[in-house]
């Protein structure tokens, strides 16, 4: 694969070349690490592998999060070091901003992905970098280390380290933190991780401490009962399949959630289930939140979810696993999605 993340320039977008970066890296400062609101496996994995990393070349580093993780990402060394900015008094993070003079910013690319951290970001003034994966992005930082072709943050911030010659500083927590990234955005390495540069990255990690069985226990197979009934219910009677679209979808309203006593997380992965129906391309789970109808998008082959969440549902993400939202009821966003699809039947026909 011909990748500029492998050719030595890492996508560096800067007024510092190489050696300045890893000059930066290696002089003591006070680091804030920002991760997107709802953090998956792979915000919550390259900020804390990051952290354990700058704390071990002498950095004061903390981690802020907008609003708290599943609760199978909460077994991660470091985790409970973490920020919760809604969680604390709110003059808490305020001062951590003030304190620092380095944010490196970490899997988003609009600081609206911020949440209620956004505006104490936009008036910090501070030093700024930003490692993400995502395309598409707004310019929001002076440093970028941006490369969409990559499966995740956590990758990208392990051949960040690796391209400065630093890899001696990653222990096993950094690493194990790192591959948990790696294997929650590429879902086990079966996405996002078409080329054959992950698997050194994955082996890295694994020299370097991480534990890949377990790590994939700890994010697979750690769920509860609750969480298994109601993935039985979704599959049984809320899954509806348009074979003319080649798409399925699935849709969960907070009473349905509420009866199987839902938690952060619990609905991780339902997505997929459709995807291994034959014919189906396209899968999209709705879940109802308290203000908006929240949309996961996944496909196979070249059909663009990214642009289709752009378009119609006020999101956006990768070509095969994408996010938006819906203001309105259940209904009003099912029976728009399904209007909507006419317009892609060629696209989807021709990637089934």
């Amino acid at each position: 694969m011909q990748n500029e993340i492998f050719d030595g320039t890492l996508n560096l977008s800067s007024d510092l070349g190489w050696p300045e970066m890893k000059t930066l890296l290696l002089e003591p400062h006070k680091v804030l690490i920002l991760t997107h609101k709802n953090p998956d496996g792979d915000a919550v994995g390259s900020a804390l592998g990051l952290k354990w990393i700058l704390d071990r070349l002498g950095h004061t580093v903390n981690v802020v999060i907008p609003d708290d993780s599943p609760l199978f990402l909460k077994w991660l060394p470091g985790y409970d070091d973490i920020i919760v900015h809604d969680r604390k008094p709110a003059n808490k993070t305020s001062r951590l901003f003030d304190d620092c003079d380095l944010i490196i910013c970490a899997d988003f690319n609009t600081p609206e992905r911020l949440g209620s951290v956004e505006p104490l970001y936009r008036q910090s003034g501070k030093k700024t970098l930003l490692i993400d994966h995502h395309p598409n992005g707004e310019p929001f930082t002076k440093l970028n280390l941006i490369n969409p072709a990559i499966g995740s943050t956590s990758e990208i911030v392990f051949l960040f380290i690796e391209k400065l010659n630093l890899t001696e500083y990653i222990g096993t927590e950094a690493a194990t933190c790192l591959l948990a990234g790696i294997m929650t955005d590429t879902v086990g390495l079966k996405v996002n991780c078409s080329y054959p540069e992950v698997f050194e990255t994955v082996a890295g990690l694994m020299r370097h401490g991480a534990d890949k069985e377990r790590i994939y226990h700890e994010i697979y197979n750690m769920h509860s009962a609750n969480r298994m009934r109601l993935l039985g219910y979704s599959l049984n009677k809320n899954m509806k399949i348009l074979p003319e679209y080649y798409t399925a979808y699935i849709a969960l309203t907070i009473s349905e959630l509420n009866s199987y006593h839902h938690r952060k997380g619990d609905t991780e992965g339902f997505v997929n289930y459709p995807l291994s129906i034959a014919g189906i391309v396209f899968s999209v789970l709705f879940t109802e939140q308290n203000d908006h109808i929240k949309l996961s998008l996944r496909s196979t082959g070249k059909f663009p979810a990214n642009q289709f969440a752009q378009k119609y549902f006020l999101g956006g993400g990768h070509l095969n696993a994408a996010g938006g939202r819906f203001l309105g009821t259940m209904k009003e966003a099912v029976d728009y999605f399904e209007s909507v699809l006419a317009e892609y039947r060629e696209q989807l026909s021709a990637n089934q």
